[in-house]
């Protein structure tokens, strides 16, 4: 790779970390260009001549954090460990290290046109739903069968929805914590496991 093209790469890197930044804390409709530009760094025509509109640079973060959260729920889920352990183990990982707010993510997608949702779908399923459903269907035998793999891995997403809203000094001292969440959703609270 030549020194252009590192440059390239870059101003590309940066603006995607400023927009990411940007959008997953204000909205899309909340952020503009010129902000983009001014936290990254580098002047506005640079985001339209490298992702030519706004929508097309939130696909890209879209697509960029799904490919790292992708990585970070196959790191998690490898190695040593019993389902009980690479589940806390996710579980903290996903809940200390998520970039993306998944509720304004969906309240974003559907200012978009068709195809652009469906673009945010299709990286939300690769970045969540098929490493979340592989490491759900290697464990197949330790979840009860009456339960689909894709229905254990959205239960699980919902779980971990609550300790994604609040950040962790917010949360008052008897909220249940996110390993009593797991242990939960593990065991199942009925005595006996019994459907």
């Amino acid at each position: 790779m030549n020194l252009r093209e590192q440059q390239k790469r870059a101003t590309t890197q940066n603006i995607l970390h400023a927009a990411q930044k940007l959008f997953m804390t204000r909205g899309f409709l909340n952020v503009t260009t010129r902000a983009i530009a001014e936290a990254a760094h580098v002047q506005q025509p640079l985001i339209y001549h490298y992702f030519g509109t706004k929508e097309q640079l939130y696909l890209a973060v879209v697509g960029q954090v799904s490919q790292e959260m992708a990585a970070l729920i196959t790191q998690a889920t490898s190695g040593p460990g019993s389902f009980a352990v690479k589940l806390e183990r996710l579980g903290t990982q996903l809940t200390a290290n998520n970039p993306m707010d998944l509720q304004l993510v969906l309240h974003d997608v559907f200012q978009f046109a068709p195809a652009a949702q469906q673009t945010v779908f299709q990286a939300w399923e690769r970045g969540f739903l098929i490493p979340l459903d592989a490491f759900f269907a290697a464990y197949r035998q330790q979840i009860q069968p009456a339960y689909a793999t894709r229905d254990v891995t959205l239960y699980f997403l919902n779980i971990l929805s609550a300790f994604l809203q609040t950040p962790a000094i917010e949360r008052p001292a008897d909220r249940l914590s996110l390993t009593t969440a797991l242990t939960m959703f593990r065991t199942g609270v009925e005595a006996g496991g019994e459907n």
